[in-house]
């Protein structure tokens, strides 16, 4: 595995279900085999969390659904071999959970569940069918991280398996560590310094908007620190919300590639441009080009490059075909 010795790295929080291969918790008393998170163990702090089984609801359990009555979206929460109606309950759970820790950076929530679905669970005209309305709905919990933290990465243990929403997510949550460990200081040095490392990163994302940013930590109206912060975190959120597009990517690979290219031979650079032209169909050909970048800076010395994150978001251990 290739190394990036000039990047550090923060420990970003994810709260996870802990069916996912931290405990037997399912409805059924199973446990969903998730390699991924022993081998983030090492990097990230993890805490697990069973909405369904923290509200009482016992290791086996009858199943729970979601009823949505169509016409008033009135959403309920119902366990329909006893009737119970769960709905206040996972409500009360969900918000007060996620008041008590406000730290997090980052969730990997069961698919399909009635409680940590996103996107993904059924859901039903009434408790009494087998008949679902739909598949797309978010579980209680879900819904809740959606709705009052909607900055924060969410994506489910099905999802994460897509190389490129893998690698948008954990970009996301490592750089979001990093910035508030910068935030903790509050100072503009550190500010200055957390800009500096991610430009690329940001400017692969939109060029203008991490024009902006640069802009923010300039501070040229001298403006107090916890302003430029505040403007500065608006920024952050919005920029690395979606996944780069394919020109803003190349127009990034573009810029740090004049750092190197004159000590590369014809068909060094031509094969450069193929990788480009690859990329625009091809989304993760840009694994192979951040490798390649890698190998570049180090064999050229490229110090800026080097501590760049957009080549290695984060640690290399995790790096993804």
């Amino acid at each position: 595995m290739d190394s990036h010795p000039k990047c550090s790295f923060s420990r970003p929080i994810i709260v996870i279900s802990r069916c996912l291969g931290f405990d037997n918790c399912r409805y059924d008393g199973e446990i969903v085999q998730f390699p991924l998170a022993e081998t983030l163990k090492p990097f990230v702090e993890f805490i697990d969390v069973c909405p369904e089984y923290d509200i009482g609801l016992g290791i086996p359990r009858e199943p729970i659904v979601i009823i949505e009555d169509i016409d008033d979206i009135n959403r309920k929460l119902i366990q329909p071999a006893t009737g119970l109606d769960l709905t206040d309950k996972m409500e009360a759970f969900s918000h007060l959970y996620l008041e008590k820790r406000d730290d997090f950076h980052g969730f990997i929530l069961k698919s399909k569940s009635p409680s940590c679905g996103v996107g993904t669970t059924k859901v039903f005209p009434d408790a009494g069918t087998d008949e679902y309305i739909h598949h797309e709905g978010n579980g209680f919990f879900a819904e809740t991280i959606l709705q009052n933290y909607p900055d924060i990465p969410v994506i489910d243990e099905e999802q994460i398996k897509d190389p490129v929403k893998c690698d948008h997510f954990l970009t996301r949550v490592f750089v979001m560590a990093s910035f508030m460990d910068a935030c903790a200081s509050c100072k503009i040095h550190a500010l200055v310094e957390f800009h500096t490392a991610n430009k690329l990163l940001f400017m692969a994302h939109n060029k203008q908007m991490m024009t902006a940013m640069g802009n923010i930590v300039a501070n040229r109206t001298n403006i107090p620190v916890e302003k430029v912060y505040e403007d500065y975190t608006e920024h952050l959120m919005e920029i690395i919300s979606e996944a780069p597009q394919s020109g803003s990517v190349i127009n990034a690979f573009m810029h740090a590639f004049g750092y190197f290219s004159r000590h590369l031979s014809a068909p060094e650079k031509f094969g450069f441009m193929q990788q480009l032209q690859k990329l625009r169909k091809d989304a993760s050909v840009i694994f192979e080009l951040k490798a390649w970048f890698r190998e570049m800076s180090e064999k050229y010395n490229v110090e800026y490059l080097l501590r760049q994150t957009f080549f290695c978001p984060y640690p290399p251990e995790l790096s993804l075909p």
